[in-house]
C-alpha cells in the first residue's frame, strides 16, 4: 500500500508539473517526453490494479500529451498511446473513464490531424457510453464529439484539411444525442449541467459542421415529439430545434419556422413544466438571433404581443430569453435600414409599449437574477434605434427623455448604507446613462438646444448636469456608461456649442485621461478628447495645455499596453491619434505643444520598429502583438496626419508655421521611419496601408519638392504601389491619388 500512494504521489507530481510547464509556453519538457509517457502509461495498463494509481496516471497523460507531439507522428508509439486510453474508457471506474475521455478531448484538440485510424473505434467506444454510462462518463464522451466539432469548425472556415469525421459519424451520432436529450433529471432547470445539456450543446455545434444537413436528421424527430404527453420528450424537441438554428440557412429553416413558432408560444405561455416553458422561450430567441428572416414580417406584430404578455409574469430565466429576443429582433428590424433614421416599420404601431415593458421588467425585484436588468436595458437601447421620425418628436423627446433624467436624478437620492447599496445604485445609474445615450443619439437636435423658460436651462443643459454628478459618484462602471453619454451630446450638439460644458467638465475629463489603471475609462476619455477636439475647433485652445499634459503623462507611464493577451483595449494607439486631433482643431495654437508631441511620436515609432522585427524574426505568429502593433501603426500615423493637417491651418494666418515639421530633426525622420518598416510588412492592416499612404501623399503635396528626396524611395513607393493596387476602393483612391502628389513633387 505504500509503494502505491508512493506510486500514485508520482504520477500527480508528474502530471502537476506538465500543467504548469504548458501554461508557461515552453517546449523544455518535449525532451523528456518519452520518460514522461512510460512512466505515466505503466500506471494505466490493464494489469495495474490500484485504481487511484491508474487514475493519477490518466490525468498525468493528459496534462502530459502537449510534449507528446514527437511520440504522435510515430504510428506505434500514437497507436499505444490510443489503446491504453482506450482500455482506460472502459476501466471499473467512472473516475478513470471520466478522465480517459478527457484525454480523447485533448486529443482531438492536439493531433486531429492523427485520429482517422481511430475515429471509428472511438465512436462506436464513445456511443456506447453515452448510452449506457452513468453520467459523468456519458457527460465526457459526448464532450470528444463537441472537441471534435470546435476543431473541424475551425478547419472549415480557414480552409485547412478537414478529415470531415462530423459528416461521416452523423447519422450515428445525432440519433444517440437526440435520444440523450430526452433524459432530463427530475427538477432540472437552465443551470443543471448532465448529459441531456452535454448533449444538446454538441447538437448545437453538430449543425454549425453539417449545416442544411442536420435538418434531415432532426427536424423528423422534433415533428414526432414536439407534441408528445410526455414532457421529457416534448421539452427535447423544442430544445433542439432551437439548437440547430445556427446551421441551416434562413430559407430552409423558413418552412419549419412557420409552424413551429405557435407551438413554442403556446408552450411559453400554458404547458405546465416550467423547463418546457423555459426552453421554448430559449428556442424562440434563438430564432429571433439566427433566423430573423425566417419569420414572416407581417407575423413580428403578433409574436412580439405574445412576447410582451408573458414578459411581466415570467420566472427571471426565462424573460431574460424574451428579453433577448426582443432584443434581436429589433436590431434584425434595424438592419433592414441603411438610413440615418428608421422609416415607419413592423414595430412602429407597439414602439411605446415595447419600451414601457421593458422597462417594467427592469424594474421587477427579481430583475437581479441572471442578470435580467442588465439585458433589459441592452433590448430597450436597441429598439431605441428603430424608432422613425414620428416616434421620435412625440416619444422619445417629450417623454423617454424626461422620464430616463428623472429616473437618473432619484439615483443621487438613494440610501446607501453599505456596498451592496452603492454597487445598486451604480447599476441604476449605468443602464439610465445608456438609455439616455441612445436616446441622445436618436432625437433632433432641435429637442437639446431649445432653451427651458421656467428653468431657463435647455435639455442639454439638464442632461450634462446630471452627468456630472454621476462622475461624482466615483464608479467606474456608471461613470463610463455616463462619459458615453457625454460623447453623444458632444457628437449631436452643434459646432462650438459644448464649449460652455468644458468649465465643469474638463477637469473631469484630465483626472479619466490620467486613470490609465482603468483601461476602459481611460481610453474612453482619449476617444471623448477627440470629439471634443473636432467638435470645439479653435475653442479647443485653451483647454489642450491640461489635456496635452495628461496624455503625455499617461503615455510616458511604465504599464500602459504592457498585458496584451486577449486584450484590445490598447492606449497608446488612442493618445497618438488624439495627438492629431487636437493639432486639427488648435493649428497655431499648437506651437507650445509640437516638440512633446513629435518626440513622444517618435518614441512610439521606435517601439513600433521594434516590435515589427520581432515579429518578423519569431517563427510562430503572436496574435495579440500584431493586433497592438496595427493599432499602434495606425495611431502613430494618424498623429502625423493630423499634425501636418493643423500646420496647414496654421499656415494660413503664419505662412512660416509649415516649416516647423521639416525644422523638428525627429519629425520627418519618425515617420519615414515607420512607413519604412512596414512597407514589407504581409500582415500590416488595410487600415495602417491607407493611412500611410495617405500621410505620404499629404506631405507631397504640402511639401513639394522640399521632401521629395526623401519619399523617393523604393520603400515608399512600395506603399503606394500596394494601395493603388488594394482590393479596397477607399485604399485604392488614396493610393492613385499619394501617387498624383508624389508625381507632381518633382
Amino acid at each position: 500500500p505504500q509503494g502505491m500512494a508512493k506510486k500514485e504521489a508520482a504520477l500527480n507530481t508528474i502530471g502537476y508539473i506538465c500543467e504548469e510547464i504548458a501554461q508557461l509556453e515552453t517546449d523544455c519538457l518535449h525532451a523528456k517526453s518519452n520518460e514522461i509517457l512510460t512512466a505515466v502509461v505503466a500506471g494505466m495498463r490493464t494489469d495495474e490494479q490500484d485504481l487511484n494509481v491508474k487514475l493519477a496516471a490518466v490525468r498525468a497523460l493528459s496534462n502530459a500529451l502537449e510534449f507528446a507531439s514527437t511520440n504522435f507522428e510515430v504510428e506505434t508509439e500514437r497507436t499505444y498511446i490510443m489503446t491504453v486510453i482506450c482500455e482506460a474508457c472502459n476501466a471499473p471506474s467512472d473516475d478513470v473513464k471520466e478522465a480517459a475521455y478527457q484525454c480523447l478531448c485533448r486529443i482531438a484538440e492536439l493531433y486531429y490531424e492523427k485520429l482517422p485510424n481511430y475515429i471509428q473505434t472511438l465512436l462506436e467506444m464513445s456511443l456506447n457510453a453515452i448510452k449506457t454510462q452513468t453520467d459523468v462518463v456519458a457527460r465526457q464522451a459526448i464532450a470528444f464529439w463537441s472537441s471534435v466539432c470546435e476543431m473541424e469548425y475551425e478547419f472549415l472556415t480557414t480552409d485547412a484539411e478537414c478529415h470531415k469525421f462530423i459528416i461521416g459519424a452523423q447519422s450515428f451520432l445525432i440519433p444517440v444525442l437526440l435520444a440523450t436529450m430526452a433524459q432530463q433529471e427530475d427538477g432540472q432547470d437552465e443551470d443543471s449541467y448532465n448529459k441531456s445539456t452535454e448533449a444538446a450543446a454538441c447538437l448545437g455545434l453538430v449543425a454549425t459542421i453539417i449545416e442544411n444537413q442536420v435538418v434531415g436528421f432532426v427536424m423528423p424527430w422534433v415533428e414526432q415529439c414536439i407534441s408528445s404527453q410526455d414532457w421529457r420528450q416534448r421539452e427535447a424537441a423544442v430544445l433542439a430545434f432551437g439548437c440547430i438554428m445556427d446551421g441551416p440557412d434562413d430559407t430552409l429553416l423558413g418552412q419549419y419556422v412557420d409552424p413551429v413558432l405557435p407551438v413554442l408560444f403556446r408552450y411559453m405561455m400554458e404547458d405546465p413544466e416550467d423547463l418546457v416553458k423555459n426552453s421554448s422561450a430559449w428556442t424562440i430567441m434563438k430564432i429571433c438571433e439566427m433566423a430573423p428572416a425566417a419569420i414572416k414580417d407581417e407575423k413580428i406584430p403578433p409574436y412580439l404581443e405574445k412576447i410582451l404578455e408573458a414578459l411581466p409574469a415570467a420566472e427571471p430565466a426565462t424573460a431574460n430569453h424574451l428579453a433577448w429576443a426582443i432584443h434581436h429582433l429589433a436590431a434584425y428590424v434595424r438592419s433592414m435600414y441603411d438610413t440615418a433614421v428608421c422609416p415607419p416599420n413592423v414595430l412602429t404601431g407597439m414602439f411605446t409599449r415595447i419600451v414601457k415593458t421593458l422597462m417594467d421588467a427592469g424594474d421587477r425585484t427579481d430583475a437581479t437574477e441572471g442578470n435580467l436588468r442588465a439585458n433589459v436595458y441592452e433590448a430597450i437601447n436597441v429598439v431605441l434605434t428603430t424608432a422613425d421620425d414620428s416616434t421620435r418628436r412625440q416619444f422619445l423627446a417629450p417623454v423617454l427623455l424626461a422620464e430616463l433624467g428623472d429616473r437618473l436624478n432619484k439615483t443621487f437620492t438613494m440610501q446607501v448604507l453599505n456596498a451592496d447599496d452603492l454597487n445598486s445604485r451604480s447599476e441604476w445609474q449605468s443602464y439610465f446613462c445608456g438609455a439616455l445615450q441612445t436616446c441622445i443619439n436618436n432625437v433632433p437636435v432641435e429637442v437639446l438646444v431649445q432653451l427651458d423658460p421656467q428653468s431657463n436651462m435647455t435639455m442639454a443643459d439638464k442632461f450634462m448636469h446630471l452627468f456630472l454628478q454621476v462622475f461624482s459618484s466615483q464608479n467606474t462602471t456608471a461613470a463610463q456608461e455616463a462619459l458615453l453619454a457625454v460623447g453623444a451630446v458632444v457628437n449631436a450638439l452643434p459646432e462650438g456649442g459644448f464649449d460652455r460644458y468644458m468649465a465643469p467638465f474638463g477637469p473631469m475629463l484630465v483626472t479619466f485621461l490620467a486613470a490609465a489603471q482603468e483601461t476602459s475609462l481611460c481610453l474612453l476619455a482619449i476617444t471623448t478628447t477627440s470629439d471634443i477636439a473636432r467638435q470645439l475647433e479653435g475653442k479647443m485652445v485653451q483647454y489642450a495645455d491640461p489635456v496635452s499634459q495628461a496624455l503625455l503623462q499617461t503615455l510616458a507611464l511604465p504599464d500602459v499596453d504592457t498585458q496584451l493577451s486577449q486584450v484590445h483595449d490598447y492606449i497608446k494607439p488612442a493618445i497618438f491619434s488624439c495627438f492629431g486631433d487636437i493639432a486639427m482643431a488648435i493649428g497655431a495654437g499648437m506651437d507650445k505643444h509640437m516638440q512633446f508631441w513629435f518626440a513622444a511620436l517618435q518614441e512610439g515609432c521606435k517601439a513600433a520598429v521594434e516590435l515589427s522585427k520581432e515579429l518578423a524574426g519569431n517563427d510562430g505568429y503572436d496574435e495579440d502583438k500584431r493586433l497592438y502593433l496595427n493599432a499602434l501603426m495606425e495611431g502613430i500615423l494618424d498623429g502625423y496626419t493630423g499634425i501636418v493637417y493643423g500646420l496647414k491651418a496654421a499656415a494660413k494666418q503664419v505662412p512660416s508655421a509649415l516649416d516647423v515639421f521639416l525644422m523638428n530633426p525627429v519629425a520627418l525622420q519618425g515617420c519615414l521611419q515607420l512607413i519604412h518598416a512596414l512597407a514589407n510588412d504581409p500582415d500590416k492592416t488595410e487600415g495602417v496601408l491607407r493611412t500611410a499612404a495617405g500621410l505620404v501623399g499629404d506631405l507631397a503635396e504640402t511639401y513639394g519638392q522640399k521632401v521629395a528626396a526623401h519619399l523617393k524611395t523604393a520603400e515608399i513607393r512600395e506603399v503606394i504601389k500596394q494601395a493603388s493596387e488594394s482590393q479596397d476602393s477607399d485604399t485604392r483612391d488614396i493610393g492613385k491619388w499619394s501617387f498624383q502628389k508624389l508625381s507632381a513633387a518633382g
